[in-house]
């Protein structure tokens, strides 16, 4: 029941998970990109 209810539930979360990582990753990137820009242009 518990292992059911497991396999079950794993779908659920893990997109939201990988949104959530994606969107991190994507801020990150910017912040850094952005930063990158400022050095390089001043």
């Amino acid at each position: 029941m518990s292992v059911r209810v497991f396999t079950v539930s794993i779908p659920f979360i893990n997109p939201f998970s990988a949104m959530t990582r994606f969107h991190i990753h994507s801020a990150y990137y910017l912040v850094v990109l952005y930063n990158f820009r400022y050095l390089c242009g001043d």
